[in-house]
């Protein structure tokens, strides 16, 4: 089958020959540039998430220090003893 293919291709000339050989890689560079895109999106969502729970992490951490802080300062101010 390869066989006849390539003998319809160059019986239509060289012009057909440098056309479908440039589409081919063109196609080749093409799928491997949508890799490389879907694979770069991947790297960046799981770096987002990862940036995005050390975030909230801190933000937790930075709202129990800060009720602890707040109710020393009452206690300290004698507004809240106990």
């Amino acid at each position: 089958m390869e066989h006849s293919i390539i003998e319809a291709v160059c019986s239509l000339g060289v012009g057909a020959v440098f056309g479908i050989t440039a589409f081919f890689f063109y196609r080749r560079d093409r799928k491997a540039s949508e890799d490389q895109l879907r694979q770069d999106r991947v790297f960046m969502e799981d770096r987002m998430d990862k940036i995005i729970n050390r975030d909230q992490d801190s933000r937790e951490k930075n709202t129990e220090a800060l009720k602890e802080m707040t109710t020393v300062l009452k206690r300290m101010n004698g507004k809240n003893k106990g």
